[in-house]
């Protein structure tokens, strides 16, 4: 948050100045700048802007007594005798001098800042949404992006509401000449304040899947939202090979759609793509353009990232071939590869899971070269509404036709998906287990130095743990 101050944050959200030292200048206070946005004490820094949130079990407002031992200031909507609630809190805070910036809403406050910092901002910014694929494709775009620009894009995981106002707010710290911002939503409503806040420039839409359907209620209410990225004045990258994109052809409104894919019809093509299970090759095509691509990471799914990836850099008119060069050093965030002692490759993708990812994936899995067996470690997946079961048999139903000898599944959920896929492919070695550590047991007894295995289920499933016990050090803060 560079060269924010105090005064910058009260006109951004509103709100009014209170210096609990009474005897400070609030001018002077005023003109403090503060270094970071944060709403969590744990990672609290000196000098940053402290932001009560409410949470769905806790109250932000409860830890400010807390941040105010190290922040520059906090914003909140309660007035200083609801959050100093002791006689000693309260006199702690006027000898500490505490400067609280009070609003109607601190989400609403939390949102305005955001959007403030970004509008200072005067690049260009691209932001990129959908079901599936939002991180690895905004990790492609920066790669491709940074082999001509300096580029900065989403920390971490800061794609909630909560974490793309994080995001924006640091935007200014360095310099750089495009931003790449990730959007995740999993209410109706979300996309409408991140909008707000990132007003992109360019929007990407990867596809439309069955993710958070519990809340969302239908694909067709899904893409609704997630096209709310755009505006009419944004200009859309959609993926064409997703049905359910394809069919908003001519109708997003927005200044300009374009199409990326394998699709005959699509503006921007992968073609001749062949696929190993240690990465892709293709070419990039875009009316006369080609340009041949290297990747180092696996599956159709990635070819599909990459090319909206070239999409961009064509579309902004930069050296396409520096572009291509930059992606086959991509590094990735996801499907990390990984190896046992022994020998045995691990493929661990165990951040999150949906029916369309974990699709993904046993492609990756039936694509690769291996002269042993080839494993699946799935669990369950939340949040997808009151057809999950459904969801888990649709997944377990695409093993038909697959390369896949193993399989194993951890969660009730997961059960249903192991059941269809025994009657699906045939010969398919089944085990099913109730905790992580009995599926640990088993692998480690049973796994071969030749052998190849992927591990994915639901964050909520703890599969980290999986990847742990086969390679120890691998998840070292989450073991």
């Amino acid at each position: 948050m560079k060269n924010i101050t105090i005064r910058d944050i009260v006109k951004m959200t509103g709100g009014t100045l209170i210096c609990m030292n009474e005897q400070e200048d609030e001018g002077e206070v005023a003109e403090r700048s503060v270094s970071d946005l944060c709403v969590d004490t744990r990672v609290i820094g000196e000098g940053d802007l402290f932001v009560a949130l409410p949470g769905e079990n806790t109250d932000g407002h409860r830890f400010v007594p807390k941040a105010m031992e190290t922040a520059a200031a906090a914003v909140v909507d309660r007035k200083p005798e609801e959050i100093y609630t002791s006689q000693e809190s309260l006199e702690n805070a006027k000898k500490r001098g505490d400067v609280l910036i009070l609003v109607e809403d601190t989400s609403a406050a939390h949102l305005a800042i955001g959007a403030g910092i970004r509008m200072q901002y005067e690049r260009a910014v691209i932001s990129v949404t959908g079901s599936v694929g939002k991180t690895t494709t905004r990790r492609m775009i920066s790669t491709a992006l940074g082999s001509s620009r300096e580029v900065y894009e989403t920390p971490k995981n800061f794609n909630s509401w909560i974490g793309v106002p994080i995001a924006t707010s640091r935007m200014l710290d360095e310099p750089s000449e495009v931003a790449v911002l990730e959007l995740g939503i999993d209410r109706i409503g979300e996309m409408d304040r991140l909008r707000s806040v990132v007003r992109p420039e360019i929007a990407v839409v990867t596809m439309i899947g069955t993710c958070h359907m519990e809340y969302f209620g239908s694909q067709e209410k899904i893409r609704e939202q997630k096209l709310r990225c755009a505006t009419q004045d944004t200009v859309l990258f959609l993926n064409a090979d997703d049905p359910m994109l394809w069919e908003m052809k001519g109708k997003t409104g927005t200044r300009e759609t374009w199409y990326y894919g394998f699709r005959d019809e699509a503006d921007y093509r992968a073609e001749n793509a062949e696929l190993t299970g240690d990465g892709a090759h293709f070419t990039y095509c875009h009316r006369e353009t080609r340009v041949p691509v290297e990747l180092p990471v696996a599956g159709r799914h990635n070819v599909l990232n990459a090319t909206v990836a070239m999409a961009i850099c064509d579309y902004l008119g930069l050296d396409l071939t520096a572009a291509a060069k930059a992606l086959a050093d991509f590094v990735p965030m996801r499907q990390i590869n990984r190896q046992m002692t022994s020998g045995t490759r691990v493929i661990d993708d165990v951040y999150n899971a949906s029916p369309d990812s974990m699709k993904a994936l046993l492609d990756v899995l039936s694509e690769s070269e291996v002269t042993g067996k080839r494993w699946a470690v799935l669990g369950d997946m939340f949040e997808l509404g009151s057809n999950e079961l459904e969801r888990h048999a649709e997944v377990g139903d695409f093993f038909a036709g697959k390369k896949v000898d193993c399989l194993v599944t951890v969660g009730t959920m997961a059960k249903t998906l192991g059941e269809h896929a025994a009657n699906a492919l045939s010969g398919l070695q089944y085990r099913a287990f109730d905790t992580n550590a009995e599926a640990v047991s088993f692998l480690k007894e049973n796994l071969a130095p030749e052998d190849m295995v992927v591990v994915k289920a639901s964050h909520g499933m703890h599969f980290d743990e999986i990847v742990e016990g086969l390679v120890p050090g691998s998840h070292p803060t989450e073991a």
